[in-house]
């Protein structure tokens, strides 16, 4: 028998993929060959579906992805969609006798769950009806996009009142939800603005106290804050802050009253202020002139110069320099108001009584650059002050230190502080030389030093010389007038002039004034500041005790605020500084 031969191909097409084989005349090799090629294609037809279900799942996946992104992004971007948090009563603030600074009032939250919704459009209407900032276009659109994405809540109006919860009650709809809220409530309104602060909707701190105390705030065990300021304190120190800023037409002003020896802050104002129930677009006022403001604040510098030069022995209180009429001060030229003293030379007590800048330049000069940088740092006038306060900032201070710097820094230029780095930068040379550890809570102790910086006997100099300031030098004007005082009191004036247009506006009402004090100075217990922004002068009747006689420097505006202040808050402080005679005061004028 003639076998027949085949040469011809056949395809056999398997998922659009050929596959091509000869016949073979043996039977048993074609049986192999076929069952492999079978084989072969059911495993492609399986990856080919496990690659098509990865592709889908993936696919899947992805838009769910993209989809919650999308929601997320929605909802941030709207108010009224937040999500419900756990609402607690938030703890409260006291002043240091336990005085009521912040409340809670309860309210309520509305929202709606879609689901739970029988006639939607019945129910659009009567909601719309009590809330006409939300059309029913947009409530309708809302509720749609929750039952797409099957969310479970939505807020649409948030912290309603009883009676506004009431009244959608009333509209016996389902699907409305509430949940308690509390509403932030500041019964001091405008008093502890800055430093209490404020909260947002969610009764989340986001300046001032309520921001530092946040977390504690919310704690079971310590809810509550018992704060070193007291609102009789604050009241008075505010008060005549606002009756300065009217009489001078400032344009903002600050105070600040701490207790010398613990550091604790028994009042802290700056002005403008604001209401926080009822905060509006930020401005000027929510800036807190004492602790974020830094300035150069003038001749109240002379403090340290003095301190230092002391401290170090390289002058006392009887050395005396050649004052002549004017001091090269790199290329400027620095003068004097007035003479310090009637002779050709004068004393380093004349020239901090009358605030000479001329001697301050010379004595400087003699202390050094290093000297001074290294005691301006040991007094934290580098740093940030350690307060639990958001709203603080570095001092301003020249690198490399030169010595046109050390000039000028000297008697008030060159360097900014804030208001508050004087007031516990003063208060260490005045409590003994102790460097305190600033606190707006209240202490349990009376005393709170940190490291020793000044000797006890340049502290009871620079005493003195704060004494001299008031009975005889730059600050007389305002306490002479005043002859009935019971409290020895003891300062130092600084006036500078404004930056403007990066060069100093030499003018009468571009200055910034400023009065350090402490009392009884004998044996301080408070330091008082005043710091005021552009006073205008007075020009009045003769016997007028507001007339100025149309000056506008320290002594004539912040040492009088300062004198009113002192005599109002030293009763309730209970202060031992009653009035003493001159010879009572120690006087201590010379190192030995």
């Amino acid at each position: 028998m003639k076998k027949r031969k085949y040469h011809g191909k056949k395809r056999i097409d398997i998922n659009q993929k050929s596959f091509a084989f000869t016949h073979r005349y043996d039977e048993g090799k074609f049986a192999f060959e076929k069952l492999r090629i079978i084989k072969d294609a059911f495993n492609l037809k399986i990856n080919n579906r496990l690659i098509l279900s990865s592709i889908i799942f993936s696919t899947i996946f992805v838009a769910i992805a993209i989809k919650m992104v999308e929601i997320n992004l929605f909802y941030q971007s709207q108010d009224n969609y937040l999500s419900p948090a756990e609402y607690s009563e938030r703890g409260n603030f006291y002043d240091r006798n336990n005085v009521s600074l912040t409340a809670n009032l309860r309210m309520y939250n509305v929202g709606i769950k879609p689901e739970e919704i029988y006639e939607e459009d019945k129910f659009i209407r009567k909601l719309s009806s009590l809330y006409n900032e939300i059309s029913e276009d947009k409530l309708k659109e809302r509720i749609d996009l929750n039952r797409f994405f099957y969310l479970n809540k939505v807020f649409l109006k948030r912290k309603i009142s009883p009676q506004e919860l009431q009244n959608i009650i009333d509209l016996g709809e389902t699907g409305i939800i509430f949940e308690d809220s509390y509403e932030r409530i500041y019964s001091q309104r405008e008093l502890f603005s800055h430093l209490i602060g404020y909260v947002d909707i969610d009764n989340n701190g986001l300046s001032g106290m309520e921001r530092s105390f946040n977390v504690i705030l919310y704690d079971e065990d310590k809810g509550d804050v018992v704060s070193s300021v007291d609102t009789r304190i604050q009241h008075i120190v505010r008060d005549e802050l606002l009756g300065a800023m009217n009489l001078y037409k400032t344009t903002g002003g600050t105070g600040i009253v701490l207790d010398i020896n613990n550091g604790e802050v028994l009042s802290m104002v700056s002005l403008p202020d604001f209401n926080p129930n009822h905060k509006i677009e930020e401005n000027d006022a929510y800036f807190n002139k004492n602790t974020k403001g830094v300035y150069e604040l003038g001749s109240v510098m002379k403090t340290f110069t003095a301190a230092i030069g002391i401290e170090e022995n390289k002058f006392n209180t009887n050395t005396l320099y050649e004052i002549s009429d004017y001091i090269k001060v790199g290329d400027n030229t620095v003068s004097d108001t007035k003479r310090p003293c009637e002779l050709k030379y004068c004393s380093v007590e004349d020239i901090f009584v009358q605030s000479s800048n001329i001697g301050t330049v010379m004595m400087v000069r003699d202390i050094g650059g290093e000297l001074q940088k290294k005691y301006f740092e040991e007094l934290g006038l580098f740093n940030k002050i350690n307060l639990n306060l958001p709203e603080l900032s570095y001092p301003l201070f020249p690198e490399p230190w030169r010595a046109v710097n050390t000039d000028s820094i000297s008697y008030g230029y060159g360097i900014s502080i804030s208001p508050l780095h004087l007031a516990y930068a003063t208060a260490t040379v005045l409590n003994g030389g102790y460097l305190l550890n600033p606190s707006i809570i209240r202490k349990d102790k009376d005393t709170d030093y940190g490291r020793k910086i000044f000797s006890e006997e340049t502290s009871e100099i620079m005493r003195y010389l704060f004494s001299k300031v008031v009975s005889e030098g730059t600050a007389k004007d305002a306490f002479s007038a005043h002859t009935d005082h019971r409290y020895i009191v003891g300062g130092k004036t600084g006036t500078a002039y404004k930056v403007e247009n990066s060069r100093y506006k030499v003018k009468k009402n571009n200055k910034m004034t400023t009065f350090i004090s402490a009392f009884p100075i004998n044996k301080p217990e408070y330091i008082v500041l005043v710091w005021l922004d552009e006073p205008k002068g007075i020009i009045g009747e003769y016997g007028d005790p507001d007339n100025t006689w149309g000056y506008t420097d320290a002594g004539w505006n912040a040492a009088r605020v300062s004198k009113n202040i002192i005599d109002r808050i030293s009763p309730i402080l209970d202060t031992n500084a009653r009035y003493l005679p001159s010879e009572n005061l120690i006087i201590k004028t010379s190192l030995q």
